[in-house]
């Protein structure tokens, strides 16, 4: 289920991307030929994993051990950024939703997917009370992360969200105001 989620996602990815929370490279398989991809992840022990998985990619992939929130690259740089499953274990999710739209170019698309807070209200109910502990046992992961939301308060323009699993996991389509580059 989730590599027919990554494909649908990544897939039409193309020009320069900018990936957050690279992990161990699960999504590089999905992205086509036609991407370079600068994969970013603040562990080092997940990049050496990740390194396995960029030969058997289509796409070029660089690896950069930086963190979401202070991300070393120039403005408007990025042609579109994603984030898989990581947005739940970045510390200042705000922050690093304003640097990847410093980093992009105008117009730029940002692809998400990610499972966050239920709407149904018992079921975030639920959520909020596991979050604490479950962030112990998971590597800082937060259950009840309000993705959607955030992504809008950062100034991106939202286009499609699509929800499965009862709206457990989310894929995002956004992008930062402006025309692309070319338009």
């Amino acid at each position: 289920m989730v590599g027919r989620w990554r494909r649908i996602l990544l897939r039409p990815a193309a020009g320069r991307i900018l990936e957050i929370g690279a992990g161990t490279g699960l999504g590089f398989a999905y992205y086509s030929a036609q991407a370079t991809v600068v994969a970013i992840d603040p562990s080092l022990s997940m990049l050496q994993r990740a390194r396995e998985r960029v030969a058997a990619a289509e796409a070029t992939i660089m690896l950069v051990a930086a963190d979401a929130d202070s991300l070393p690259f120039r403005d408007d740089t990025f042609d579109e950024s994603v984030v898989e499953l990581a947005m739940c274990t970045i510390e200042h999710p705000a922050g690093a939703l304003a640097e990847m739209r410093r980093v992009m170019r105008p117009g730029a698309a940002l692809r998400m997917l990610e499972h966050v807070r239920f709407e149904q209200p018992l079921a975030g109910w639920l959520q909020d009370r596991l979050t604490p502990v479950w962030r112990r046992v998971a590597g800082g992961c937060r259950l009840n992360r309000r993705t959607v939301n955030l992504v809008a308060a950062a100034g991106f323009t939202l286009g499609t969200v699509d929800r499965a699993l009862g709206g457990y996991v989310v894929t995002i389509l956004a992008s930062k105001p402006g025309p692309r580059r070319g338009d």
